[in-house]
């Protein structure tokens, strides 16, 4: 693959500690993080790093990434993403790199950092994601940027990201949970809800919808009380994963807005499924 030549991209930078006001024009609100750049000098052999250990080194130092160190951590650390990619909302390429230390305590999880760079080796956005992907939902478009956000304890959600001057913007307006693994009363099946996309009111723009089935691993009464199992024939019946109390089918719905440039609720789910959110 074709390299990058450093002329091209920038000199030997180095994080500039005193913070000093940058002359650079930006249209809307100026992103802050534009004002850190990363010593780039290793992505002039992009896509390969020749020198991991290195460039991780830079990039906590550059961006103050607070990560737990141990021997366990030293030995998995890696960069598991370096690419360069293009995001709805603007036509400009952008490294992508993600770097995951693997292990940490719960919160930390997911012990990893996606960041996304300018050309120039500035900074867009730190990320702290599960999963990442590029979505096409418009044709013709560039790809939006769909995260997943995870506790240790197994639940999250989703976002969405456009870049807007020079910022990543979450255009994704979700108020309920999209991921679910904790097994407290419920969970989802799958655990991280599809996403499906579709013209769901016909009018011309693609919409999203994450879709799977809520399991009841408690019983609920008709008063919404939560409990662990029933008597069935004289039998006691214990509620869980195996023997779920019960499984519904959801599909939560979000409408592109094309003026607000948003996906929004088609309504409340959380009423709608008497979710404990």
């Amino acid at each position: 693959m074709k390299k990058i030549s450093l002329a091209v991209l920038l000199p030997l930078l180095i994080l500039n500690c005193s913070h000093k006001k940058e002359n650079v024009q930006h249209t809307g609100k100026e992103n802050p993080n534009l004002k850190m750049s990363i010593p780039v000098e290793y992505l002039t052999d992009y896509p390969a790093i020749k020198d991991s250990s290195k460039f991780i080194k830079n990039l906590r130092q550059t961006f103050n990434l607070n990560i737990h160190e141990s021997s366990v951590q030293q030995k998995g650390e890696k960069i598991t993403a370096l690419k360069k990619v293009k995001i709805n909302g603007s036509n400009h390429e952008y490294y992508f790199i993600e770097y995951d230390w693997k292990t940490g305590p719960n919160s930390g999880y997911p012990w990893k950092n996606q960041l996304l760079l300018t050309q120039e080796g500035k900074l867009v956005k730190i990320l702290s994601a599960e999963r990442y992907e590029f979505v096409s939902i418009f044709p013709k478009q560039n790809p939006f940027l769909l995260t997943t956000l995870v506790t240790a304890r197994g639940s999250g959600g989703h976002e969405i990201y456009k870049v807007t001057s020079d910022s990543l913007e979450n255009i994704y307006g979700g108020n309920v949970r999209t991921y679910d693994a904790h097994e407290d009363n419920k969970i989802y099946e799958p655990y991280e809800l599809q996403l499906k996309i579709k013209d769901y009111n016909n009018d011309g723009f693609n919409d999203i919808a994450f879709t799977g089935k809520l399991v009841f691993i408690q019983g609920r009464t008709p008063q919404g009380d939560w409990c662990d199992g029933t008597t069935i024939d004289g039998k006691q019946v214990d509620y869980s994963i195996d023997h779920p109390f019960q499984k519904i089918p959801v599909e939560y719905i979000f409408l592109y807005d094309k003026k607000a440039g948003h996906f929004k609720a088609k309504e409340d789910y959380v009423e709608k499924y008497k979710l404990d959110e």
